[in-house]
């Protein structure tokens, strides 16, 4: 009968000891959580604000030396004009594209930090997986904008903007639906 007796004393302790331990635990899984996301997260932001600045194109005429544009650029298709003084819509069409382009990346720039955050809210969480998701949508529309200028026999070559654009999609794209990262957030 000396057996029971003693496994309540030791229960309590082992209890206490317990709980610091779980409690190590929590925090040790909190920190590896924390770099797990903010590394991609950080990297995601340097390549969208890289993508924005760098090159899309250059153009490679025969006597003079490559033009780059980047994706300010092409805002300039707003100010195309025909023989007539008209604007051009394909150029009006084209520089909206890219500026809701620039708008989504920057609104993405700004919202998926919040991603990496604990207990996110849930107006938070759906605003910048909305902006991911129209980030991966105008990220096929450039791809699509560039490969075109390129096949059209055109003296197009594409840019380092592309990839970095590609890179801040997939990793934004990882953050906001692959289910162990959502977890993390969503908590």
């Amino acid at each position: 009968m000396s057996g029971p007796a003693k496994q309540g004393p030791a229960t309590a302790t082992e209890s206490v000891a317990a709980q610091a331990a779980r409690t190590r635990l929590e925090e040790r899984v909190a920190g590896i959580e924390s770099i797990l996301i903010s590394v991609p997260m950080l990297l995601l932001e340097i390549a969208l604000i890289l993508s924005l600045f760098v090159p899309y194109a250059s153009q490679t005429k025969t006597d003079e030396d490559p033009e780059s544009f980047n994706l300010f650029f092409f805002l300039a298709g707003f100010a195309d004009r025909d023989d007539d003084g008209d604007p051009e819509a394909a150029s009006i069409l084209f520089a909206s594209a890219f500026l809701v382009l620039i708008v989504v990346i920057i609104g993405t720039i700004c919202t998926a930090p919040t991603l990496a955050g604990k207990r996110v809210s849930s107006r938070a969480g759906a605003t910048a997986v909305t902006f991911i998701i129209v980030l991966i949508l105008g990220n096929i529309g450039a791809w699509m904008v560039m490969l075109m200028g390129v096949y059209a026999d055109s003296p197009w070559t594409i840019g380092p903007a592309l990839p970095l654009l590609n890179l801040g999609t997939l990793l934004a794209a990882m953050i906001a639906f692959m289910p162990g990262y959502r977890r993390i957030w969503e908590r």
